[in-house]
């Protein structure tokens, strides 16, 4: 089978999709946190907070990724166009 190779930005996002769907249903209400940002500058409003995985959840949704990644390619025949582009 030829493989397949799509925008390395919809390959990206399709991964990172799956792999966000399955560390939410494992991890559920502690999947994510918040964080307050501290920024450099007085005049920016208070309130300014990031929302992230916790540790143990980033550390799952990086393994998920590799995994699905992995599927995409073995099973698919389907890869990111990420290296033509630099190729060229």
């Amino acid at each position: 089978m030829a493989k397949i190779y799509i925008d390395n930005s919809s390959y990206m996002e399709f991964i990172d999709e799956i792999a966000t769907q399955m560390t939410e249903i494992t991890y559920k209400e502690d999947t994510f946190e918040s964080v307050e940002l501290e920024l450099e500058f007085e005049e920016v409003q208070e309130g300014n907070v990031l929302i992230k995985f916790t540790d143990e959840a980033q550390d799952y949704y990086n393994e998920r990724y590799d995994e699905v990644e992995t599927m995409l390619n073995n099973t698919l025949n389907i890869h990111s166009n990420e290296h033509l582009n630099r190729d060229n």
